[in-house]
């Protein structure tokens, strides 16, 4: 086999495929080939801070909050402006809202059916097969996502491009009777929420074979690093080496001056890495390797059985479908505990417009987003630079395609593709994310 496209991908958010590059002697290579117009960092140019929370949701759908928190909280840096304790946990509810709810989506319906049926007829292998064959199973999968959903429409306005945050705070609070209704809601689906988390665990030690020919990370993993477990915007960037003489998460201090950027030859997805690091990964593997426990007590239980069977650190890209559903349940878990709290102070203040510069480093769903901005003197953007999870996670992407094209490349072409699918679910790239 010497060239070969496989596309348009399928199941996956965006639109991509694969360009494979193998000949006798020479080791494998497997381009993740992405299109699209990177033109939000120029649109962004002359916007007042008040507007560009929006303008940068719309970079992508299932991560629109992530990007307003980032633009807020970089606003924010560079105008030396503290949000009350009230605001901050409004954000932090609408945004497990919205990671629980892509999860779901990463989880259920992209990923799912690779686990339940790895060797059928990729044409049948989809959620429609799925009801096709037990319409209560998608039922339940698609009433734990709207667990998200009910908390985000609650919380961020519109379940897509909420408008409630805004630089300085948020715009309105929730009544303590919503939060006594979200919290029933949520308390509702724990049974289901556990037996799903054990279901997908059980899926993966059934499909062992497969998750290991589908290859493994090396390098460096970059996640935001907290004591009390794994949070959103808490906590600083810090790396993780394995198998070094450094056996702790080292803070990045010095992120923005770390961070290099190189385009690739196979679409418009740039590389980003850290200087002085080789295959960087960030998202479920880097969180958990990175913490060590997510900090709520039954997402930590579950967590304790999964490095049992996949020992620690993790490292195997197919088994970030377990953590997403163990990062649901951590998500669940820090919902509950933010809606019995009471929301004291005030939701913020207008902002009052100067120059300023920061940066700042939050975790989206597939992990780290950083932002930085050069403000002028009335407020407006000058300059705006994005760094999504993609691009930080496309090289050991396209290192594990390689990988896991050299284990089954004598089965065929189908094969090939079906596996190549797999990884590339397993990752859950946000094309949109990465080519803005």
């Amino acid at each position: 086999m010497a060239h070969l496209v496989i596309g348009p991908l399928t199941r996956i958010f965006g639109h991509a495929s694969l360009r494979v590059e193998a000949e006798e002697g020479i080791s494998p290579r497997v381009r993740f080939s992405a299109f699209g117009y990177r033109g939000f960092e120029m649109m962004a140019r002359g916007v007042h801070v008040d507007n560009l929370p929006p303008l940068v949701s719309r970079i992508c759908g299932p991560d629109s909050l992530f990007h307003q928190a980032a633009a807020c909280l970089v606003v924010e840096k560079a105008l030396g402006v503290e949000v009350p304790p009230a605001a901050r946990s409004m954000r932090e509810l609408a945004l497990w809202a919205q990671f629980f709810e892509r999860h779901a989506v990463s989880l259920f319906v992209h990923g799912l059916p690779d686990l339940l049926f790895p060797s059928s007829d990729p044409g049948l292998r989809n959620l429609v097969s799925i009801y096709r064959v037990d319409e209560e199973v998608v039922r339940r999968l698609l009433s734990l996502k709207s667990l998200g959903t009910a908390v985000l429409r609650e919380t961020g306005g519109p379940t897509v491009h909420g408008v409630n945050f805004r630089p300085g705070g948020v715009v309105r609070d929730l009544p303590v009777e919503s939060r006594e209704r979200l919290a029933d809601r949520l308390r509702s689906g724990e049974s289901l929420l556990l037996e799903t988390a054990r279901l997908v665990k059980l899926l993966l030690r059934r499909s062992e074979e497969t998750v290991r020919r589908a290859g493994s990370i090396g390098g460096s993993f970059l996640a935001g690093h907290d004591p009390g477990g794994m949070g959103i915007t808490g906590g600083s960037p810090a790396l993780f080496t394995p198998g070094t003489e450094v056996v702790e998460p080292r803070p990045v201090e010095d992120l923005g001056e770390r961070l290099r950027e190189e385009p690739s030859t196979s679409g418009h997805v740039v590389y980003a890495g850290l200087e002085g690091t080789e295959g960087l990964t960030v998202g479920p593997l880097a969180r958990v390797n990175v913490n060590g426990r997510y900090g709520t007590p039954r997402a930590d239980e579950e967590l304790s059985e999964l490095k049992e069977t996949w020992g620690f650190p993790v490292r195997y890209p197919m088994v970030a479908h377990a953590l997403r559903m163990l990062e649901m349940l951590h998500a669940w878990e820090r919902m509950l505990e933010l809606l019995r709290e009471p929301f004291r102070g005030t939701l913020g203040e207008t902002l009052n417009p100067a120059a300023g510069k920061a940066g700042v480093y939050i975790e989206a769903p597939e992990g780290g987003l950083v932002y930085g901005v050069e403000l002028g003197e009335k407020g407006l953007v000058e300059e705006l630079s994005i760094v999504s999870p993609l691009q930080f996670n496309l090289r050991n992407l396209e290192k594990s395609l390689a990988e896991a094209f050299a284990s089954v490349e004598k089965e065929g072409q189908e094969r090939v593709s079906d596996v190549l699918h797999m990884v590339v679910r397993a990752y859950s790239p946000c094309v949109p994310c990465g080519v803005h």
